[in-house]
């Protein structure tokens, strides 16, 4: 006789470290991601078409649950999904999600143990990357707070391994930054990695975080520092295919602007040719204390234009193999 196996659908809801703004197109519709291996779809919240215009957007017309989530409730109270946020384009700011697993019942709570301790790095690298590819954080929105990311998984019945993890995450605002679907599926494949985001990503949402908060000196000079890493790495990669020792040119390029120049001189492209003026400049006006509050205006060109190089040096944002 051959045993005979059960399979369940555990059920997760996730409550996000930080609200996403994202594409009307993106509600209602489920995603393939892998948490540490294991298959797993997450599905988000549905728009409410309304009756009329007056109650169209905000909280006046909250986000439905996805369908597989629709039972779902605190004690007598509605679960907050989320709210629209301009009409009638339907772009909405979303706040939780739900996870599903088909598994083996056998199975169920090894999985649910395996997901609870690894959804603070998934979370946190599906936030990260999509802040990074939709571009919003440089919009500060000091109406949105950070929160604790939280999961909470079923099978049956509730399975009591819930943890709260703090999560670093980008602030989402305007609908011309709002997630598409291209966004959300990129943000899960590299969430599903495993894999860091390269030094200098880091260093950007540094800044991403420093602006939000009203720190526009270390906002700049994060920046600035995400900046000369990959200027450094664009040297390194220079000498190692002509074989030239790397410590001959650093030692002679050892400040911002010169290295720049020795880019240009190495014939390596430059996306904008007015790096002085809106990189090297603000930095050292900030740097010797000629500029000590530099204007949100500065903050946000100078890290734009940092974008820029970035995204012309690297194909994206982490290593591929």
């Amino acid at each position: 006789h051959t045993k005979k196996t059960y399979n369940t659908n555990m059920l997760g809801l996730l409550y996000l470290s930080t609200s996403i703004y994202c594409q009307n197109s993106v509600l209602g519709t489920s995603f393939d991601c892998e948490i540490v291996g294991i298959k797993a779809k997450l599905h988000f919240p549905r728009y409410h078409t309304p009756k009329d215009a007056d109650s169209a957007a905000g909280c006046g017309n909250p986000l439905l649950p996805p369908k597989v989530g629709a039972t779902f409730r605190r004690g007598d109270e509605p679960l907050d999904w989320g709210y629209p946020i301009n009409y009638p384009a339907g772009d909405s700011c979303v706040k939780a999600l739900v996870i599903t697993v088909d598994c083996q019942k056998a199975q169920a709570m090894d999985l649910a143990k395996a997901i609870y301790e690894s959804i603070r790095k998934w979370e946190h690298a599906f936030i990260d990357y999509l802040s990074l590819e939709a571009r919003s954080s440089v919009e500060r929105d000091n109406y949105i707070s950070r929160k604790d990311c939280c999961l909470e998984l079923f099978e049956e019945v509730y399975i009591p391994e819930s943890r709260m993890f703090s999560v670093r995450g980008g602030i989402f605002r305007t609908s011309s930054s709002c997630a598409t679907k291209e966004n959300i599926r990129n943000a899960i494949a590299f969430a599903n990695t495993g894999k860091e985001l390269r030094e200098e990503y880091n260093m950007l949402l540094s800044s991403y975080d420093a602006k939000h908060n009203d720190q526009n000196r270390l906002a700049i000079l994060d920046a600035c520092s995400a900046m000369e890493l990959a200027l450094n790495e664009q040297i390194r990669q220079y000498c190692q295919a002509k074989d030239v020792d790397p410590d001959i040119l650093f030692d002679k390029y050892r400040y911002l602007k010169d290295k720049f120049e020795l880019l240009i001189k190495l014939g390596i492209s430059l996306p904008d040719k007015k790096y002085e003026k809106w990189i090297v400049n603000p930095r050292n006006a900030v740097m010797h204390n000629r500029d000590i509050y530099p204007s949100d205006e500065t903050t946000s060109q100078l890290i734009v234009c940092v974008e820029k190089y970035l995204k012309t040096f690297y194909m994206d944002y982490y290593e591929k193999e």
